[in-house]
């Protein structure tokens, strides 16, 4: 799949994938202490890949590439998710 493919279904809940770029200052404390451990603290966002409603990828865009920072299973309001999401 290409960035262009990707890009046209990320539309969030009304319409295609919630495939997009989240920024680093909204992450969990524990994703931020972790991009610092790997030396990742100068990213301004992630790219988050909807895998499916719970399971997310987040990795760093990298011109045509995706470099893969984490698996999470826990996507949404819990304290294990990358990035937690508030439920309405």
């Amino acid at each position: 799949m290409t960035w262009a493919e990707i890009m046209r279904a990320s539309g969030g809940r009304a319409s295609g994938t919630n495939s997009h770029f989240v920024a680093v200052e909204k992450l969990t404390d524990s994703a931020k202490l972790r991009l610092a451990k790997i030396m990742q603290e100068d990213v301004s966002e992630l790219f988050s890949l909807r895998l499916s409603a719970t399971v997310r990828i987040y990795g760093i865009r990298d011109r045509r590439a995706l470099k893969l920072l984490w698996y999470d299973p826990h996507h949404g309001a819990n304290a294990k998710a990358v990035y937690s999401v508030h439920q309405r």
